[in-house]
């Protein structure tokens, strides 16, 4: 598992952004991502790297769950 004990710096040059995914795929998991991700730029940088590990197939279950 890789922990981050500095914040990553996205190909902007700014610091990322810490996230959460609510994806069916990756619900509740977290991320990095740039800070203009979504934001409407014309041309948003693209920086994404996961700060959680994948979840287990019981944890999707109880994820699931709770979502509902």
């Amino acid at each position: 598992m890789e922990m981050f004990e500095v914040i990553p710096v996205c190909y902007c040059g700014n610091l990322a952004k810490l996230n959460t995914s609510w994806s069916n795929g990756n619900p509740g998991r977290r991320f990095f991502g740039c800070k203009k991700f979504g934001s409407g730029f014309r041309k948003p940088c693209q920086f994404f790297t996961w700060f959680d590990p994948p979840l287990t197939p019981r944890s999707r279950i109880v994820w699931f769950g709770l979502l509902k």
